[in-house]
C-alpha cells in the first residue's frame, strides 16, 4: 500500500451508519496532512482523535466503547527487506510483520498491520511480539520506551479482505492511517491502522 504519493483530497462518505454512498470512489486517498483530517465534516469527532492521536488507540476505542479491549493475533511473518521498506532500511534487514485485531468479546473494532525491524527491539519485546497478543504499545509502556510517531499518510479504500472482519458489507470503505514509529532518532517500523467508514460514528 502506497502511502507516499500526494493526491486530491477526497471527502469521506455522511450517510450515516451501516450505509455507504453508492458514488464513493473505490480508492483514493483522505490526506497526508492532520490539519485537512480535522476539518472533514464528513469524519465524526472520534475517528478524527482516532486518526491524528498520538497515543494508543487501543485505550480509546476502550472509553469509547466502555469495554474491555483485547489484541487478537490473526497474522505473523518473519521477511528479508526489500525496496518497499527501503526509507527506514537496507534491503536484506530483518522485519516482522503482525497482523491484529483490537476487539472485545464479540465485536472487532481496528485492524492493524506492523512492520517492525526486528533487531532493534528489545529480546523481550521480540518475545512477546512473536508469543503472544500483547499490545505493542502496552511492551513500550512497560519498558518505558520514549517513542514518537510521524504520520505517513491517511487513505480510504475498499478492500473485502479487511471489510470482511468487521460487521459490513464488503464494498463499504476502509479509512485507515499509516505512520512510522522513532526511537532515539532511529524508525523502529510502520504501523497501519484500519477501520470502516461507518465504525465510530455514534455509541457502538
Amino acid at each position: 500500500m502506497d502511502m507516499n504519493k500526494s493526491t486530491e483530497h477526497h471527502r469521506l462518505d455522511n450517510t450515516g451508519p451501516g450505509k455507504i454512498s453508492k458514488q464513493f470512489p473505490k480508492q483514493s486517498f483522505v490526506s497526508e496532512n492532520a490539519a485537512a483530517v480535522l476539518v472533514d465534516q464528513s469524519l465524526s469527532t472520534f475517528q478524527k482523535i482516532l486518526l491524528t492521536t498520538d497515543g494508543t488507540v487501543t485505550d480509546l476505542i476502550a472509553l469509547y466503547t466502555g469495554k474491555s479491549i483485547k489484541v487478537k493475533k490473526v497474522g505473523q511473518k518473519m521477511f528479508h527487506g526489500d525496496g518497499r521498506q527501503a526509507f527506514f532500511c537496507p534491503p536484506g534487514t530483518p522485519l516482522l510483520e503482525r497482523n491484529i485485531l483490537l476487539c472485545s468479546d464479540n465485536k472487532n473494532y481496528l485492524y492493524a498491520e506492523s512492520v517492525f525491524v526486528f533487531g532493534l527491539l528489545s529480546r523481550s519485546i521480540q518475545y512477546k511480539l512473536l508469543e503472544t497478543d500483547c499490545p505493542i504499545g502496552l511492551m513500550w509502556k512497560e519498558e518505558k520506551l520514549e517513542t514518537y510517531r510521524d504520520i505517513i499518510g491517511y487513505k480510504t479504500e475498499v478492500c473485502d479482505t479487511i471489510s470482511a472482519y468487521f460487521d459490513v458489507l464488503p464494498e463499504t470503505p476502509i479509512i485507515s492511517r499509516a505512520y512510522s514509529i522513532y526511537h532515539q532518532g532511529k524508525i523502529l517500523g510502520t504501523i497501519t491502522e484500519k477501520f470502516p467508514v461507518t465504525y465510530f460514528r455514534e455509541m457502538m
